[in-house]
């Protein structure tokens, strides 16, 4: 299924326009949020930890219910929604008149964020077909990619020739001119199948919890992915005030979140081959990979080592590079180990366990960084994921070998 057929459905255009706007917003907020805190508010680290629980909160809390609500009404007025409260919000972060405003502000935010995952992937089910849908896929995940390299250069740029908080004002631009763009998109709305989806009455972590305990495999890749998960709220947020500790510029923060997202994008074009030869091991495998370009910051940080700019933007694009063949394997496990009539179901519930990790992560982080300092944060997070992936890795070798002769599997070499 070639790109063409995408192209030829009505109001895909536009809605991938509005998709690539929305991720450039997601991304210049997120660089902007964290470096206003650092360098304009001078926010403590338990200000800033604070503040990146509250952004994710809310796909926490009410995730579920907007993902219900996506199903049940008109997605594009959902997206519409969403991008006005996105312009709304950033407009309100330019004008916050202390740092306090600004965190509640930012929860805000991340409310207003929350509603456009769900009706894109209702529009998108809806409008596409399954072969589509393994098409479009590729489409949204270069777009994704590209704009976590493109926009936070650009809000490093804007950061450092102009007013800190000037990419605010892209951003609230460009929110604007995604409802534009989703304007196209309400003669086709009313045409699309509005068909209401069943919800099943089972509890929502019993399927996940079943799974667990009859799919080992599958065991080791969720755990995976939810230490992935752990470990970045526990750093992720610091990271501007460890950069800060390091005399580098606010700029310096943007270009690491660019890097990251090379990383990605590499890991992207490398997954295919590199999962072919070790199956779902990778998910482990990364997550050591991952740990690592975290705990050599921190050690050298520890220990009063200078840090030099063009090796913190290496380890981050490995560290990228290891966090989405992680993700992505974990992603492969989903698709393949869930049974088909409650793969949705798994997979929410998944989801919103590695949410929680997101939301406490930054408040264990926060209180860790008070009483050891920031770079063992970095020290013990990063440990943490190499011990465990290493142990994941060797569980996975054990279990393959003692399962191989019986059941055949093709995973592995």
């Amino acid at each position: 299924m070639n790109q063409r057929n995408l192209t030829s459905v009505a109001g895909y255009m536009p809605l991938v326009a509005a998709r690539t706007i929305s991720a450039v917003v997601l991304w210049l907020d997120f660089t902007l949020i964290f470096s206003l805190l650092a360098y304009q508010w001078h926010a403590e680290a338990m200000v800033v930890g604070l503040a990146s629980a509250l952004y994710g909160l809310p796909g926490l809390i009410v995730g579920p219910y907007l993902g219900s609500l996506a199903d049940r009404s008109n997605p594009v007025h959902m997206l519409i929604g969403s991008y006005l409260a996105r312009a709304i919000t950033s407009g309100l972060l330019i004008l916050a008149p202390t740092v306090h405003i600004f965190v509640v502000l930012v929860l805000l935010k991340g409310l207003a964020n929350v509603g456009a995952m769900p009706a894109e992937q209702v529009l998108i089910r809806r409008m596409l077909s399954r072969e589509q849908a393994v098409a479009n896929a590729s489409v949204m995940t270069a777009v994704d990619q590209l704009t976590k390299i493109l926009a936070p250069l650009v809000a490093a740029s804007m950061t450092g020739l102009f007013r800190p908080e000037s990419g605010l004002w892209l951003s609230t631009f460009l929110a604007v001119l995604g409802v534009g763009c989703l304007c196209w998109l309400l003669p086709y709305s009313r045409k699309v199948d509005m068909t209401r989806s069943a919800t099943g009455k089972t509890g929502q972590f019993a399927p996940l919890l079943d799974l667990l305990r009859m799919n080992i495999q599958f065991r080791f890749a969720f755990f995976s992915a939810v230490l992935l998960s752990a470990v970045l709220g526990l750093y992720d947020p610091l990271l501007t005030l460890f950069l800060r500790g390091q005399g580098m510029p606010p700029s310096t923060f943007g270009l690491i979140v660019s890097c990251t997202a090379g990383g990605g994008l590499c890991g992207a074009l490398i997954f295919r081959k590199v999962y072919i030869r070790h199956g779902q091991r990778l998910a482990a495998t990364g997550l050591a990979g991952f740990g690592l370009t975290v705990l050599l910051p921190g050690v050298l940080a520890s220990r009063d080592v200078d840090i030099p700019a063009s090796l913190l933007l290496v380890l981050w694009a490995l560290n990228g590079c290891f966090y989405g063949l992680s993700a992505m394997s974990f992603g492969v496990a989903v698709q393949q180990q869930c049974p088909r009539e409650s793969i949705g179901n798994i997979s929410a519930a998944a989801r919103s366990v590695q949410l929680a990790a997101l939301v406490l992560g930054p408040l264990l982080g926060a209180s860790m960084a008070q009483r050891l300092g920031i770079p063992l944060v970095f020290v013990t997070s990063g440990g943490v994921a190499v011990v465990v992936g290493l142990l994941l890795v060797v569980r996975s070798r054990q279990s393959l070998a003692h399962d191989s002769p019986a059941s055949g599997s093709a995973e592995g070499p």
